[in-house]
């Protein structure tokens, strides 16, 4: 191995670092999207437990007649 010639698991890390920036960039952009994925299924179970409570509370007022 010669001086300037390192990898690791991520990528190639050649003379200057530019391919470990790259790296990092992609990694900090691949966290960004898991959080916006994970802010969305958190809207989507509070909408279904919004909708489900909507649901309790219109049986409840006898707007919604269940007939099991």
């Amino acid at each position: 191995m010669s001086v300037g010639t390192v990898s690791n698991q991520y990528a190639y890390v050649g003379n200057g670092g530019v391919d470990l920036l790259a790296t990092m960039q992609m990694m900090e952009q691949r966290q960004a999207s898991r959080m916006l994925a994970q802010r969305a299924a958190d809207a989507a179970m509070m909408a279904a437990q919004a909708a489900q409570m909507a649901a309790v509370q219109a049986i409840g007022a006898g707007r919604v007649d269940l007939y099991l």
